[in-house]
């Protein structure tokens, strides 16, 4: 079977990002299949040698095809939509370098690579799979990045077009499969599968600690609480700055490490500056290569998933929060939803107000306080991602959801 990923932000094993779509493409590929992934250049270095508008090449197995299309978190709402724009269009010009194809997997954010992945599967005759990894319009619209009345209206009949079009969708959170379903369609054919927890990836890293802590000695013995991912509106990061200034007083041996990068990396930076915690006890570490997270994970006390105060965001599949499964490490979230079940179910972690930095402070003192406790609940997390969400497991059941969908378009 010939699979066509089109994914817009896909980042190859030396870059920061998620690891989900090339962890599960190794894996079809070991099955038998053979697998492109359409996307952009953003995420790929110069060792690439990118030098055109379309660039074919081949990464441990997997065909490549990147158009050329910048984009940044940083970008303003009208840059990122141009960019969502130029991509579609330049996906359907580079879809000719494809062979025939069995199936097409659309995977948003954002919406508009549902345009490209529907004219994909017409042009090869063969069903695409939908998957919804954030739900569109809802969430611009709920962060308010998505205010005109004509755009909303637009975004709507593509969430419509991109679901008429899927033979089958995979939805990252039970939340989102609710949302598929609520616009009208049928259950039956929604198969959750959240980002998975990449056990063997985790279990070693790429730098050893003391490779880190020669690169980072004000680091050392201290004990670390870990957010490591995108720094951009929706995270709220900054507020992980207001528990580090309410924790620095009761335990200075408490540092808060922010690896990533975004759009809003300067606004936390200068937050944490006028608390007075940055490079105190609240360090920003700028972006790592995807190698080295396991590494970090590894080395922390506790680690973070965080998201501003809104409703929607109790939907959230964040990988950060299955990278700490995978790395046997207690969570700390600051939103309720179906994570906070999972961890307050299984005793995996601590769920703390959303807009109360001293009470979060209070209960994350209190569990770094016992580090038994913390030994006992990087176990059960372990446990859970092993048990639950594992790579091997998830990637098995996406394909057999590909699998199901050229057996239904043949009928």
């Amino acid at each position: 079977m010939h699979i066509l990923l089109v994914r817009q932000h896909f980042s190859p094993p030396s870059a920061a990002g998620s690891s989900r779509p090339f962890e599960m493409a190794k894996r079809w590929v070991a099955n038998g299949h053979n697998v492109t992934i359409l996307t952009s250049t953003t995420k790929f270095s110069e060792s690439f040698e990118l030098n055109s508008k379309i660039n074919t090449f081949n990464l441990e197995g997997i065909d490549i095809v990147a158009v050329n299309v910048p984009y940044k978190n940083s970008f303003s709402f009208f840059r990122r939509l141009t960019s969502f724009l130029k991509f579609a269009y330049l996906c359907i010009k580079a879809s000719k370098y494809v062979n025939a194809v069995d199936v097409v997997l659309g995977s948003s954010t954002p919406l508009t690579v549902a345009i490209p992945a529907v004219q994909i599967s017409r042009r090869h005759n063969c069903p695409m799979v939908f998957e919804v990894r954030d739900l569109w319009p809802e969430m611009p619209i709920a962060v308010g990045a998505l205010r005109n009345p004509f755009l909303k209206l637009i975004a709507g009949r593509l969430e419509r077009y991109a679901y008429q079009n899927a033979t089958r969708i995979i939805a990252l959170s039970p939340g989102m499969a609710s949302g598929v379903v609520s616009c009208g369609y049928p259950e039956r054919k929604v198969t959750v599968i959240p980002n998975a927890s990449d056990i063997e990836r985790f279990q070693q890293g790429e730098i050893s600690a003391q490779d880190f802590f020669e690169s980072f000695p004000f680091l050392q013995s201290k004990k670390i609480v870990l957010y490591a991912g995108t720094i951009g509106k929706l995270n709220g990061v900054d507020y992980l700055a207001e528990i580090a200034k309410e924790t620095l007083a009761s335990n200075p041996e408490v540092v808060f490490v922010v690896v990533g990068s975004g759009g809003r990396e300067e606004v936390v930076r200068r937050a944490a500056k006028r608390m007075e915690v940055l490079d105190n006890n609240f360090f920003m570490l700028g972006e790592f290569p995807k190698e080295d997270i396991p590494t970090l994970f590894q080395l922390a006390s506790i680690c973070t998933s965080l998201f501003i105060n809104i409703p929607e965001m109790e939907k959230n599949s964040a990988n950060k929060f299955f990278d700490a499964l995978a790395a046997q490490r207690p969570i700390m979230i600051n939103y309720s939803g179906w994570q906070r079940q999972l961890i307050e179910q299984n005793d995996i972690g601590l769920f703390v107000p959303p807009k109360d930095p001293v009470e979060a402070s209070r209960r994350l003192l209190s569990l770094l306080d016992r580090p038994d406790l913390i030994k006992e609940m990087g176990g059960r997390s372990g446990r859970i991602g092993e048990e639950r969400f594992s790579m091997n497991t998830l990637s098995s059941r996406a394909l057999e959801v590909l699998k199901t969908a050229v057996k239904v378009h043949g009928q």
